[in-house]
């Protein structure tokens, strides 16, 4: 068994499970990275030593912006999966049961190209060259390697054939941001289920032929954005932020842009069904009139209007040398001028033929195919929020299959649709039940909300309470401490202090109490004194903070000027045994309240708030911290350290930050995405200038709690001028 290398494990197996739709189409096996030839040979101690490595590489990858959803599933079941493994006898058991399952696997995945080349090979003698990307396409859809795929080709003999039409140019919108913006629209759709966004017109709620509408698109991004104003700090504001940055590029501005991006939409539509057409027409050489119907409704679903999806699918079919059953024309390319509003006819047919051609097409239509209704079924309830129930639909459509190649590759999409949906599901149950534990009634609430829409028919995994009976225990708590904060007295700050903190006994994350507890400064320690025992230790000691229910944090002033954090308590005395020898150290005390922070009261006597704050990395909670800050033209640029995708920004007019959590800065996030689109940080025009700046490194828990790091690294603080 070789070395485990987490980059090549995270390319070569999470990359894969991912793919393939979840830990249920794996084995432990792959999962643990151990090779099931050689599991009779290998040691206990050995594999114990993998699984371990395994398991901590899971645990890293639990705020991948790729992977952390598959990890956070990988960890919740590391005792299951590792379980059989952990013995020599369970090992050669599950071994045997793995290898049969493979088998069973690798069969299921050749079917559809087997089946695909068997009728070929019985028409044509041999293997079209013209054929072999149809043949191609649906081996990648059975997840088959280009070796898998040509090792199946090559027992077969291959006709020479007509060389394939050259692809259309490409938009003026680059592959990288049609990427991303798909990206991000799933995110949005996952965040936030209802209504498909497959566009960014569809997120504005308009249609493909309102494009041109300028001035509507921009009173509609308007409101948009001033509801995502309105939104808490989290994830959905951040994808809402980046997407509102590519609508007032694309479309607001109007123009050739939103021509650029009609296009793209039809591109991208075309990448997506190419393998289906080629599936569809690999055998019969035409788009027979059910086929182009199903296809038609996956482009519309796609985002494009009737015409356009039409002119898609025609074009498809021209560009692999066919024809559409009932249509004797072909379609040019589609270019945004042809895309002006619905009754515009297809390039080269009329409106006319096709008038005269759809009752030939309904006449010659075939008898609707057994696994096409199940499949809309499956649909159906997906948009219900049913996934459980579109399981079993997809299931059925399964069975109905028959070796039709175009409904195999019609169902895959939904099955994995359906699979990622109740992973989902299973992430914000364990989000919505460590929530109501914690007592974190809001955060609870949005998991919440989740399951009642887009998967209201999904238990919880762990038998507790039902989604019904815990949405209402998670809205009567909410609703007390609503009450609690409105009785809340407004003065003395004491008085007020104690009954907002009395708040959180009820909620602890509620946002009004929150922000009202911003408003109450934190009285900073009295006097700092510090004396050195006779074995070197160093005894720090302080007066209390006239505010109640403080925590103190204790740090020591290093020759390089940054301070590292020596312990945290609510008492009045810490004792550092860390400290050097020779003269005592400089320390300071600050007292902190539910996130707020006081001023830093120093052992030396100076109060000043003007001191670096700490910044080491041992308080960083393990992240990685950001670097090079400087200011440029306007722009903040600075190093992303590796792993880190979300950055906090901090501001302080009257002296540095004591550290992400003060009170009396200004913060405002940054994604890595964003970072990239601007070329660096603009700084909020608003912003008081000069002023201290700082940048702290995040990270997104599994639950998709976002926790910032409590100080900054040295390099990553300037004083900004503007």
């Amino acid at each position: 068994m070789r070395a485990f290398d987490p980059n090549d494990y995270r390319k070569r197996v999470l990359a894969a499970v991912e793919r393939r739709g979840g830990i249920e189409h794996s084995d432990a096996f792959e999962l643990y990275d151990i090779p099931l030839e050689e599991a009779a040979g290998l040691g206990d101690a050995e594999v114990e030593t993998r699984i371990d490595e395994v398991w901590g590489f899971w645990q890293k990858q639990r705020d991948h912006p790729k992977y952390r959803v598959l990890a956070g599933l990988l960890v919740d079941g590391h005792d299951e999966l590792s379980a059989p493994l952990r013995a020599t006898s369970s090992r050669r058991v599950e071994a045997e049961r793995v290898t049969r399952l493979r088998d069973r696997r690798d069969a299921e995945r050749y079917e559809m190209i087997d089946t695909a080349i068997d009728r070929l090979v019985q028409r044509y003698g041999g293997i079209p060259a013209g054929k072999m990307p149809g043949l191609e396409d649906i081996g990648k859809m059975s997840g088959l390697s280009e070796a898998e795929i040509a090792a199946r080709v090559r027992r077969h003999r291959v006709i020479a054939d007509e060389p394939q039409a050259a692809p259309a140019p490409v938009s003026g919108v680059s592959p990288q941001r049609r990427q991303q913006i798909r990206k991000l629209l799933a995110e949005y759709e996952r965040l936030l289920p209802g209504d498909p966004v497959p566009t960014l017109l569809a997120l504005l709620r308009l249609d493909f032929t309102k494009a041109r509408e300028t001035g509507e698109i921009r009173l509609r991004a308007e409101a948009l954005r001033a509801r995502t104003r309105e939104l808490p700090p989290g994830r959905v504001r951040v994808v809402l932020d980046e997407l509102l940055v590519h609508i007032s590029d694309l479309l607001e501005s109007g123009g050739s842009t939103v021509d650029d991006y009609l296009t793209a939409i039809a591109e991208d539509t075309r990448d997506a069904l190419r393998p289906q057409v080629r599936a569809a027409v690999l055998v019969e050489d035409r788009l027979v009139a059910a086929d182009f119907d199903f296809l038609l409704g996956e482009a519309i679903a796609a985002g494009l209007d009737r015409a356009t999806a039409e002119r898609v699918i025609i074009e498809l079919a021209d560009e692999l040398g066919t024809t559409v059953e009932g249509r004797e024309h072909r379609a040019g390319p589609v270019a945004a001028q042809g895309t002006s509003g619905p009754a515009g006819p297809t390039s080269g047919a009329s409106a006319d033929t096709r008038g005269s051609t759809s009752s030939a097409a309904t006449a010659q239509r075939p008898p609707t195919r057994p696994w096409e209704a199940p499949l809309k079924a499956a649909r159906a309830a997906l948009r219900a929020g049913h996934p459980r129930d579109a399981a079993r639909h997809v299931d059925l459509a399964r069975r109905n299959l028959g070796g039709d190649s175009l409904g195999s590759t019609s169902v895959r999409p939904v099955a994995e649709e359906v699979d990622r949906v109740l992973a989902e599901a299973a992430v914000h149950w364990r989000g919505a039940t460590v929530g109501c534990a914690g007592k974190r009634f809001v955060e609870a609430i949005e998991h919440l909300e989740f399951l009642q829409r887009k998967a209201s028919d999904v238990p919880d995994p762990g038998n507790g309470p039902g989604l019904e009976q815990l949405m209402a225990r998670a809205r009567a708590a909410l609703a007390e401490a609503d009450r609690q904060f409105a009785a809340a007295p407004a003065a003395p700050a004491a008085a007020r202090m104690r009954a907002l903190l009395a708040v959180f006994d009820v909620c602890a994350d509620h946002a009004g109490t929150v922000a009202a507890l911003a408003e109450l400064p934190v009285s900073a320690p009295g006097q700092v004194s510090s004396a050195r025992k006779p074995d070197g230790t160093v005894v720090i000691t302080w007066t209390p903070s006239v505010t109640d229910q403080v925590e103190y944090r204790v740090t020591r002033l290093q020759p390089d000027g940054s301070w590292r954090v020596v312990g945290r308590t609510r008492g009045t005395a810490l004792e550092d045994g860390g400290a050097s020898t020779g003269p005592v150290p400089v320390y300071g005390v600050v007292a902190s309240v539910s996130g707020r922070a006081s001023d830093m009261r120093r052992s030396d006597g100076d109060a000043r708030a003007e001191v670096s704050a700490p910044s080491d990395v041992p308080d960083l909670g393990g992240m990685p911290t950001v670097s090079g800050l400087v200011a440029r033209g306007g722009l903040l640029t600075f190093v992303w350290p590796s792993g880190i995708t979300e950055v906090m920004l901090v501001a302080r007019a009257d002296a540095p930050p004591t550290g992400s959590e003060d009170a009396r800065a200004r913060k405002w996030k940054v994604t890595n995405s964003r970072y990239q689109i601007d070329g660096g940080v603009r700084v909020p025009a608003d912003l008081d200038r000069p002023c201290h700046l700082a940048v702290a490194s995040c990270r997104r828990e599994a639950s998709g709690t976002l926790v910032v790091a409590a100080g900054f690294a040295p390099d990553a603080r300037i004083r900004w001028v503007g």
